[in-house]
């Protein structure tokens, strides 16, 4: 049976989902920004996976919720969208009347679906969680930089029912029975030389090969496990990423046996893209996920009674840079600077 969804966000992650399922066969609609209407209603979606070629030419896109919720009846809503978006999607789903909606959480950060499941029940929220390393060429077109899968939360009526639907798009996908080790695995993994690498104006390679800011990441690393601990989460494999490896390592092996390994993996890992934070810096976003990255690792510490000074620390510098960027000059290649702050004893 075609299965209905409706993508909110047509970036990197959304297209790529959204045009791997439609290629599949399910029936897909993006909800996307009047800016880029034209653009896609031309262009279409294009995928490169290597020599690959993934073409969706008529995609069926809207710019209001609304357009759809009297014409079709939708199965699930993913959202493919930055965090801070999240209570703007709240109140436009409300605003549309959709009757209890099946929404698929993709996004990154550990908090996203508390807010969804407070709004519209923790029964209509999966969580899931992508892998997969994308970019967007100037061009539009979504390439596959390193290829991963999906993650989705068991447990839920209609969790198998999304499994296959993804399996049979192509996505290498794995049913997660703790959605919560799930996602807050995803935020360690997330959280490696991207606010640092952001501050800095510097590569996640660069970060790392500076002696004190690789501390420094590990250190903020060891407070994500930490809190993991705290609430006895479990650090999980996700799919095709050695994040429990990474777990063991930090945890029981001396630096200088996993540094240059870290260094290769993330640079290989990214396929050369930048990453998320310093993407939305130099793109001048007026708002950073970083409240719900390294920032909620220092708020669920602090309800634990337990410390994470350098999370918060980046926490509050970028978003610092992003209210004010004027003082990322204070901080452009300048590692030291930020390892001196951060060293300070301003954020314990």
């Amino acid at each position: 049976m075609t299965l209905s969804y409706l993508i909110v966000g047509a970036g990197n992650i959304g297209k790529l989902i959204g045009g791997k399922l439609s290629v599949s066969g399910e029936d897909v609609t993006f909800l996307i920004r009047k800016n880029k209407y034209e653009e896609i209603k031309t262009n279409g979606i294009t995928i490169q996976n290597g020599s690959l070629t993934t073409q969706v030419d008529n995609p069926q896109i809207i710019t209001n919720l609304n357009e759809i919720t009297n014409t079709k009846k939708l199965d699930f809503i993913v959202l493919a969208v930055k965090g801070f978006h999240t209570p703007t999607i709240i109140e436009m789903i409300n605003d549309a009347k959709l009757h209890s909606p099946q929404i698929i959480c993709v996004q990154n950060g550990v908090d996203n679906e508390t807010l969804l499941s407070n709004a519209f029940g923790s029964e209509n929220v999966i969580p899931a969680t992508i892998t997969t390393a994308v970019s967007i060429s100037p061009n539009g077109i979504v390439n596959v930089d390193r290829e991963r899968g999906v993650g989705i939360a068991a447990g839920n009526d209609h969790s198998l029912k999304i499994f296959n639907s993804f399996i049979t798009a192509g996505f290498h996908t794995i049913l997660y029975p703790n959605a919560k080790a799930m996602k807050w695995t995803k935020l360690m993994t997330n959280l490696i030389s991207n606010a640092s690498s952001a501050i800095c104006d510097l590569s996640p390679s660069e970060i790392l090969k500076h002696d004190r800011l690789f501390r420094l990441e590990i250190k903020a690393i060891e407070e994500v496990l930490n809190v993991m601990k705290g609430m006895q989460i479990p650090v999980v494999p996700l799919p095709k990423t050695p994040s429990k490896l990474l777990a063991f390592a930090i945890k029981n092996l001396p630096k200088w046996t996993y540094r240059q390994i870290l260094i290769d993996k993330v640079s290989q890992g990214r396929g050369g893209k930048k990453p998320s934070l310093h993407i939305d810096l130099l793109e001048k976003r007026q708002l950073s996920e970083v409240g719900l990255l390294n920032g909620s690792v220092f708020r669920h510490a602090e309800s634990l009674g337990l410390s994470a000074p350098v999370n918060k620390g980046l926490d509050q510098i970028l978003n610092e840079i992003t209210m004010n960027p004027s003082l990322w000059e204070n901080y452009r290649h300048k590692p030291d600077v930020l390892a001196d702050k951060l060293l300070s004893g301003d954020f314990i």
